[in-house]
């Protein structure tokens, strides 16, 4: 391990370096997209509902200062509904002035739409009251058109009252959380009903942000009718200011308020004027917390240690979730949301980061051995140019499985100490399924086998496991090659371990030349799909001779892949190879539409023809077959009749119920099947009388004999006599020589095939052939 030390450390520090980059980035990007939400308003929810909890923790009482007298429902009770007259408004201001209320603020809107007089009952009202009475003048933005329509009281009321002006701001939430010192109306710079009320100035459009941790309940509250009806509780505006507004829910502007729901909007008024009696609120946006925790960001992330980190970051988060508290106590008003939003992030990268970590690490250790497992040989050794060896214990997992749960450490323990003892003691790997790797020096790749020989001689003797003899079987694979990824090398040496085992060897190193012919086989499905639509796979046909007739009576078709740069392909190789992978069905549908029209032109051209096409036993019972089946028959022309489907014998033999339904489905659509390769299964004659088989194909393996073996001319012969019996066609393939297939003849076989008769060859040669054939038929 002292040598792999100065190793190690200059990939750690990589490894941290790559960290902080990717934390520096982090912090930038958060930054970003912070700054963005800020602007847009995109955290307004979540700084709402801090703003709501931090009020309802500094709840006070309201100063009484202010007494609001609502127009609500016991009011319209008494003197009628919504809108009131003039006289109304009038006899309001005579008995709030003879309570001895200080001021007299109308949150109401007024208009001329009244009686000459009504009007006279309220400007001699206003004149009584000796300029203690308010009149607002505001204006409404028609969101539509974009225009502003100023409402400014009559000119006889403004000469003996006082305007104020009542618009505030709503977000997109119907909540009002900040409210102008003064706005323009028309011409005119009206103080807001909080700035006059309160005696707070500021400039115009300047806004200050309302603190709803007042009480609303502990705003004094009198029903107009109650005024009206001059009962005690008209006492309660004695020296206080008095705001009238609407409090009835069916009329009036409601809007939500943090902590408290929906209200009228002169408590909104209301609550702003205790804030500035309270004092002056400074507002001072999202910006200077963001800074602050982008400096707290900046400092975990240089921070030399964790502890320091953690430290900040609980510093951080105490400070803008406890301080702000303070902070409004102290009338200083921010948003903190995106301050605690970049400081989460970082914290939760850093937390995940740490979670990873940890996971990671776990993931290096074997959790029985405690050895370093595989993924940390792909780690530590990415860059090797030493030698890997795979040693597996191949009754790992039978033994492991023997034993109590507690003795799997000792097997593993014991089998790696021997394994130590004569690999040099070098650094051991455990993996799974009782699998160890390790790594020897390049040099003594050469004489690796003496040491392999000499570990296979130690595990001869069995191990001891909790007082039972265990004997352990071995096999060693080696690798040489470093000009690979581990991750390569790693699966080169399991496979010449797995190769040795097979073989009954102790060991075996990989031989790189293999890696060529292992990459194509991983891509021949790959090419294939590609193969069979650019034209590299095409069809073959090998002609069928009636012996009854002397005449070409039709054809198999049998697929072949000419590769651009590997030429002929076994079909063997990738027809196997599509049927393990269920790629079949596309290969059979080409050939089975490249047959069908094949067979259908010379039916049209010709006369009768048929055309067989092997069929997989992999498609047998799906529900694609009967479809594929039936479209090429009805898109080509061909009759069902001339198409022949073949199934091997043994295939055949092993389907189950629903494939041999579907076999029956087949014959019913009127196409012939034929048992392929007869002769080679276990086929009973039961099996015979129950499969829908039009035609027995009898195998070439018993035919190319035919001339020297008497067995092989008895069976073929009794299976002719026998399929006949049945109503059988029998065909015979493989056929060479004019002397076997004059021995056909005589036993009455009904069909032949093979090179005497001719090769596989492409449509073209076969159109050909079939007016070669008819020109000396003829011509005989």
């Amino acid at each position: 391990m002292r040598k792999k030390l100065p190793i190690m450390l200059p990939k750690l520090s990589r490894l941290r370096g790559w960290r902080h980059l990717q934390t520096r980035i982090l912090m930038i990007w958060t930054l970003v997209a912070v700054l963005f939400f800020g602007v847009a308003g995109a955290v307004d929810p979540l700084e709402d509902l801090s703003r709501t909890i931090r009020n309802k923790i500094r709840d006070h009482e309201a100063s009484g200062q202010v007494v609001v007298v609502g127009i609500d429902t016991l009011a319209m009770q008494d003197r009628g509904n919504w809108p009131w007259t003039y006289g109304d408004y009038a006899e309001l201001v005579r008995k709030l002035d003879k309570a001895g209320a200080r001021r007299i603020v109308f949150d109401i809107k007024t208009s001329n739409n009244a009686t000459a007089e009504d009007r006279q009952l309220l400007a001699d009202a206003l004149k009584q009251a000796d300029d203690k009475v308010y009149l607002t003048a505001n204006f409404v933005a028609d969101s539509s058109t974009g225009r502003t329509v100023t409402q400014i009281p009559p000119a006889e009321f403004r000469q003996h009252a006082r305007l104020v002006n009542s618009n505030f701001w709503i977000n997109g939430y119907n909540a009002v959380q900040t409210t102008p010192y003064a706005l323009k109306v028309g011409d005119l710079a009206l103080p807001s009903i909080a700035a006059e009320l309160s005696g707070e100035t500021g400039k115009v459009g300047e806004d200050f942000p309302i603190d709803y941790s007042v009480n609303l309940y502990s705003i004094p509250y009198i029903s107009a009718a109650d005024v009206l009806r001059q009962s005690r509780e008209l006492d309660r505006v004695k020296g206080k200011d008095v705001i009238i507004g609407l409090n009835e829910p069916s009329i009036g502007q409601r809007h939500s308020i943090l902590g408290h729901g929906l209200a009228a909007s002169t408590f909104i008024v209301a609550v702003g004027t205790e804030t500035l009696i309270e004092g002056r609120p400074i507002q001072l946006g999202w910006l200077p917390p963001l800074l602050f925790a982008f400096l707290l960001c900046a400092i975990i992330v240089y921070a030399p240690r964790r502890a320091y980190r953690v430290a900040a970051f609980a510093l951080g988060m105490l400070l803008l979730l406890a301080g702000p508290i303070a902070l409004e106590t102290m009338r200083i008003f921010m948003n903190y949301m995106p301050a605690i939003f970049m400081l989460g992030c970082l914290a939760c990268h850093y937390a995940w980061s740490r979670h990873r970590q940890s996971f990671q690490d776990k993931g290096m250790f074997n959790e029985i051995s405690g050895l370093p497992n595989l993924n940390a040989l792909r780690q530590e050794a990415q860059d090797c140019r030493e030698g890997l060896i795979a040693a597996r214990i191949h009754n790992y997992a039978e033994v492991a499985t023997a034993l109590p749960a507690a003795r799997e450490k000792d097997l593993a323990d014991q089998i790696s100490m021997r394994l130590s003892l004569g690999n040099g003691a070098r650094k051991i790997y455990h993996g799974d399924e009782g699998i160890f790797m390790w790594l020897v020096p390049e040099e003594t790749i050469a004489t690796v086998g003496d040491q392999l020989s000499a570990l296979h001689a130690i595990f001869r003797s069995p191990a001891n496991i909790d007082g039972r003899n265990i004997d352990l079987s071995i096999t060693f694979g080696v690798d040489a090659d470093p000009g690979r990824s581990m991750q390569s090398r790693m699966s080169s040496a399991l496979l010449a371990m797995h190769e040795a085992a097979n073989a009954g060897e102790k060991w075996r190193v990989y031989d790189p030349s293999r890696l060529e012919a292992t990459e194509w086989k991983v891509s021949l499905l790959g090419e294939l799909d590609a193969a069979i639509d650019s034209g590299e796979v095409w069809v073959a046909f090998q002609p069928k001779l009636d012996l009854i007739k002397d005449e070409v009576c039709g054809a198999e078709a049998l697929v072949r892949w000419t590769h651009p740069e590997k030429g002929a392909i076994n079909p063997e190789e990738f027809i196997l190879a599509a049927e393990k992978h269920d790629r079949i069905e596309k290969l059979t549908e080409h050939v089975l539409n490249t047959a069908v029209e094949a067979a259908a032109r010379i039916n049209r051209e010709s006369g009768p023809f048929d055309i067989a096409v092997n069929l997989s036993p992999r498609l047998v019972g799906t529900d694609g077959l009967r479809p594929m089946v039936a479209s090429a028959l009805k898109r080509f022309g061909l009759p069902p009749e001339r198409l022949i489907l073949e199934i091997t014998e043994t295939a055949a033999m092993s389907s189950a119920t629903e494939a041999m339904d579907e076999l029956h489905a087949l014959r019913a659509m009127g196409l012939q099947l034929s048992i392929d390769d007869y002769g080679t299964g276990f086929s009973t004659l039961d099996y015979l009388k129950r499969c829908p088989s039009s035609e027995i194909k009898i195998d070439r393996s018993f035919i190319r004999v035919l001339g020297t073996s008497r067995s092989d001319r008895i069976m073929v012969n009794s299976t002719i006599e026998l399929a006949h019996s049945l109503g059988e066609v029998v065909v015979a393939e493989g056929i060479e020589d004019s002397e076997t297939l004059q021995l056909l003849k005589q036993m009455g076989c009904d069909k032949a095939q093979g090179f005497l008769i001719g090769r596989p060859m492409p449509i073209e040669a076969l159109h050909d052939f079939l007016a070669r054939f008819e020109s000396s038929s003829a011509a005989a």
